[in-house]
């Protein structure tokens, strides 16, 4: 089963981005339970919590941070994706994490990027995880 963990700060966006994942988990008939928090931020400690309880074979985080007049904008993107790089490659780390974090300059990117009939990334994340589970399938059956 996939944890698809949105945040729902920017939730025009993010709406979209697990509309397009959902239906493509549908679709390739992929277990997946949906699960939400308040920001981007809190996409890694709820990530981690995910990944202690040891009962999913993927988390696609998605989220959105979209650049404003203040430092905030920076800061939110270096935390989230240090903090999702820090616990994927953790040696305790088992499954794939996938990182659906747009960061964009304006509303209008993220949406080109979101929107169900433009180049929905969503649907890339869902995509990535099914793949990457296979992957680590893989890897398991060569490991000495």
């Amino acid at each position: 089963m996939i944890a698809v963990l949105q945040a729902t700060f920017n939730n025009e966006i993010t709406d979209l981005l697990t509309t397009g994942c959902v239906n493509q988990l549908k679709a390739t008939q992929t277990p997946y339970v949906l699960l939400q928090c308040p920001g981007a931020v809190e996409l890694v400690g709820y990530s981690k919590k995910l990944i202690d309880i040891y009962k999913y074979s993927a988390i696609i985080v998605i989220g959105a941070v979209i650049k404003g007049d203040t430092d905030h904008y920076e800061y939110v993107c270096q935390y989230v994706t240090e903090g999702m790089a820090m616990l994927s490659t953790k040696s305790t780390t088992t499954i794939p994490l996938i990182f659906g974090v747009l960061t964009t300059q304006t509303e209008e990117l993220a949406y080109e990027r979101a929107a169900l009939d433009k180049m929905n990334k969503g649907k890339d994340f869902a995509d990535t995880a099914i793949f990457m589970i296979d992957a680590y399938k893989k890897v398991k059956l060569f490991t000495f």
